[in-house]
């Protein structure tokens, strides 16, 4: 039983890395790059606001963000939940890949805001998810 959960394990690890890599295609396809976690986090909170949400501190609401539900929405379909510079989606509908490779912490993070680069399988991904009925996880700064 232990060897086929390690089995099981190493399959979705590697096909989140997969994801991953795909999502890192795509954005350099399109001329761009997936942003760094702090860069992420303070975009999701309208500049680097002091805010839970990337709207404000209002607890979240089917008017602000895609959660609650069987499945994802259109893009940038609640626009009232955007940060102040019209970012949308920031929260909610579906996860987001940053760069960062997964840590337990930030203490080894770079102070300038770039990528953590550590050893690891494991990526980072931001923003919350359509069938999270948690609001904590909808925050800017969940993880």
């Amino acid at each position: 039983m232990l060897l086929k959960k390690r089995a099981y394990r190493r399959r979705v690890r590697g096909l989140c890395q997969e994801v991953w890599n795909q999502a890192k295609q795509y954005a350099k396809f399109k001329g761009a790059r997936l942003p760094s976690e702090a860069e992420w986090e303070y975009a999701a909170t309208s500049g680097g606001r002091n805010q839970k949400y990337p709207w404000g501190n209002d607890e979240p609401t089917s008017e602000l963000v895609v959660f609650k539900t069987d499945s994802t929405m259109p893009v940038c379909s609640k626009p009232k939940g955007n940060t102040a510079q019209g970012l949308c989606d920031m929260s909610g509908n579906v996860w987001q890949w940053v760069q960062d490779t997964y840590q337990n912490s930030y203490a080894s993070a770079p102070v300038d805001g770039s990528a953590v680069e550590g050893t690891g399988s494991f990526r980072v991904i931001r923003g919350g998810s359509f069938d999270y009925n948690d609001a904590r996880r909808l925050r800017a700064d969940a993880r």
